[in-house]
């Protein structure tokens, strides 16, 4: 899935420059627990990119730039280690090159925000309901939904467990918030898992531009918690 800022409730808020929002933290907290809770390249590379953001990131510029001596000595690897290892974070798109190496000066690189927090997406839960609330922009633990979205209809219904994730994450999602459970999520139905994609059908071509435009980010969320092979989310119309 591909995001803009506005995939990304955290992204919504000021990251770089003067002033730049606390969600620093939210991100290096979503990095951290991957390095902990991820597989072993994955948690590998959440780590050491921990480490660029802590010790060279510049916030204001919104870019790092460490040469691979410095880099290999950081993380207590070799050079041409180091250079595979930042190969491996370009290819997943984790980085990408600002400014390509010159004569006497090291590449700056760009950290693309919405693609880890894609990958860390897994692992929210286990830092706390409320930093997953915080991550999805959803209500907090025992917090009242604040929403000002009148529920076109109101369906409490949990789907049926059928192995894709979806019953457990649609009870997650109704614990979070019930009126836009039931205005929103209740009427989806699980339509097909393929490659890592989720599709689920929505009732009207309205409906399902409005959850992708409001909740894919919880969405997706809720459902890579119950069933980690998925790792992106399509709502489709019911065109019939």
């Amino acid at each position: 899935m591909t995001y803009g800022k506005a995939g990304f409730p955290a992204l919504s808020k000021q990251v770089t420059g003067p002033g730049a929002s606390p969600v620093k933290y939210d991100i290096l907290t979503a990095l951290l627990v991957t390095a902990a809770q991820g597989d072993a390249v994955e948690a590998r590379l959440a780590l050491r990119l921990s480490l660029l953001i802590t010790a060279r990131f510049n916030w204001r510029n919104g870019c790092f730039a460490v040469g691979q001596k410095e880099m290999a000595r950081m993380w207590g690897v070799t050079e041409r280690t180091a250079k595979r290892e930042m190969a491996h974070l370009r290819g997943l798109g984790w980085i990408s090159v600002l400014v390509p190496a010159a004569r006497g000066r090291v590449a700056q690189h760009r950290i693309n925000l919405a693609t880890v927090l894609n990958a860390t997406m897994p692992h929210w839960d286990a830092v706390g309901p409320d930093f997953v609330a915080r991550m999805t922009n959803s209500p907090e633990p025992d917090e009242p939904s604040k929403s000002n979205i009148v529920p076109l209809r109101r369906d409490m219904t949990l789907p049926d467990n059928d192995g894709t994730g979806w019953a457990e994450a649609a009870k997650r999602l109704q614990a979070q918030d019930a009126p836009i459970y039931g205005a929103w999520f209740a009427p989806l139905k699980p339509l097909d898992f393929e490659s890592g994609t989720f599709t689920l059908l929505a009732p009207s071509r309205f409906h399902a531009n409005y959850v992708r435009t409001h909740f894919l980010t919880r969405l997706l969320a809720s459902l890579t918690v119950e069933n980690r092979a998925i790792r992106d989310v399509q709502v489709v119309a019911d065109e019939r």
